[in-house]
């Protein structure tokens, strides 16, 4: 009796190896991907923060004693206009703080009713990411922009 080699039992065994392979290796690609996807949220949250300071900033050196609602209403004031370029970022809520320095840089306790014509008035926007993995962890996030009242 002849034993005879069929081709399809070595291809069997390499079936099982390669399905194992996949599967390690998927995970990794799963968790590269999702990081890439996160990074990416992270960086849009802090391009969204720079360009509502850069709005608030811009519409302070036209209105420097506009800051908030309390000052002038909506939509009239520094912290709405900053506020309203925000995109959605998440769970947290952005913080916005307005101040105004004199050309040396020190500020004044009475900054709003100080601020007038050559000072810098700067708008400050904080906010905490979440992101939805723990690829990349919870991040504090800043953004700033400094102008010259005219």
């Amino acid at each position: 009796m002849k034993m005879r080699f069929s081709p399809f039992s070595k291809h069997r065994k390499d079936k099982g190896q390669a399905m194992v392979e996949f599967a390690l290796v998927s995970v990794i690609i799963v968790f590269i991907i999702i990081g890439t996807v996160d990074f990416a949220r992270a960086f849009f949250t802090w391009a969204s923060m720079a360009n509502a300071a850069r709005e608030g900033a811009r519409y302070g050196i036209i209105q420097p004693r506009r800051w908030t609602s309390a000052d002038y209403p909506d939509p009239n004031n520094i912290e709405f206009r900053a506020r309203d370029m925000l995109s959605d970022l998440g769970s947290t809520t952005p913080v916005i703080e307005i101040h105004c320095y004199d050309q040396w840089g020190q500020a004044h306790e009475y900054e709003r009713d100080w601020c007038r014509t050559g000072m810098q008035i700067q708008v400050v926007v904080k906010a905490t990411f979440q992101s939805w993995t723990r690829v990349i962890p919870t991040l504090n996030l800043v953004a700033k922009a400094t102008m010259v009242i005219e």
